[in-house]
């Protein structure tokens, strides 16, 4: 786990939230499939974040 959130020893912070984003979406997705009312302004912000991180973690390495 600390070689995924790693790189070269230094706690990447982007690729941490684009994680704790994604298992957020996974946990919002099965309380949507199991009847629950979840609001879509959630499901917005946390994908959003996951693909943002993501996406600049990516412009990160590409600028390395």
């Amino acid at each position: 786990m600390k070689n995924l959130l790693s790189n070269d020893d230094q706690t990447s912070h982007k690729r941490f939230i684009a994680i704790i984003s994604f298992f957020m979406l996974i946990v919002l997705s099965l309380l949507s499939a199991y009847g629950h009312r979840v609001e879509d302004s959630f499901v917005y912000v946390f994908a959003s974040l996951t693909g943002g991180e993501s996406f600049l973690t990516v412009i990160e390495k590409f600028r390395k």
